[in-house]
């Protein structure tokens, strides 16, 4: 198989940033690089996907870019009202906060995004696979809600706090859900690029999320914590993805 240079690139950039949190554990650089890097590679991957959609037009397959391209794009705001507070202003961020207005509303395209990415499939896919997804969702969110969601509201007294410290890992969960009989067709042959990785970066992110809360509740997150790297390679893979659909609509013209 022919390596392409592409590859090569983002195989680099990927080891590097691993290699930069395996050694750089408790350095003033590594806190800086966890929350203006996440912010860098995350809007990047989102401009990227802007582009991609405009080559693409209306056509399903950009819109459904459009979604996580705009989802990155909202998830970034509320990265950067976090790392504001902490890092420049010196001062605990309140929960609720504008960051988590942003996060939230990050969400709704991101879910387009996959429910469109699942509509490229879903003639592939046989009632065995409709009923493996049901199956594993219901699973894997009773898995959750019993070691992340009601953990994080014993101690909450607000119904607003409640509510969206619930929604979050519910809906990474929603997302994990809808990315997995897309999995299925993959296992199936059906397999191009663009989509895998752009399913693979939905995954990743909602994977970050979902180990934030679990880690949150058990030791307590710092920033530069070894699961920054699924965001770090979630990012990576949208941005890959992206660029492969903008690659390949070049080519094509």
């Amino acid at each position: 198989m022919k390596v392409r240079l592409d590859h090569v690139v983002v195989a680099l950039i990927t080891v590097g940033i691993a290699l930069f949190y395996a050694f750089g554990q408790g350095t003033y650089a590594l806190l800086l690089f966890a929350n203006y890097g996440l912010i860098l590679f995350g809007a990047l991957a989102g401009l990227v996907g802007l582009v991609s959609y405009l080559q693409l037009g209306r056509s399903k397959m950009g819109l459904f870019s459009l979604g996580f391209a705009v989802g990155l794009l909202l998830w970034m705001p509320g990265l950067a009202v976090y790392t504001y507070t902490y890092l420049i202003a010196g001062v605990d961020l309140p929960y609720l906060s504008l960051a988590d207005v942003f996060y939230l509303l990050s969400y709704p395209p991101i879910l387009l995004g996959c429910i469109g990415l699942l509509r490229e499939f879903r003639s592939s896919l046989e009632r065995v696979d409709w009923l493996t997804t049901a199956v594993v969702g219901v699973l894997f969110y009773l898995l959750v809600a019993l070691y992340a969601v009601v953990p994080s509201v014993q101690a909450l007294e607000d119904p607003l706090e409640i509510l969206v410290t619930a929604l979050y890992p519910s809906l990474d969960v929603l997302i994990l859900t809808l990315l997995l009989p897309v999995l299925l067709a993959f296992r199936k042959g059906i397999f191009r690029a663009p989509f895998a990785l752009l399913a693979l970066g939905a995954a990743l992110v909602a994977l970050g999320d979902l180990a934030f809360t679990y880690v949150n509740l058990v030791i307590g997150y710092y920033d530069g914590h070894p699961i920054d790297l699924l965001w770090f390679t979630g990012f990576i893979a949208y941005g890959y993805g992206f660029w492969r659909q903008h690659a390949g609509f070049s080519f094509r013209r």
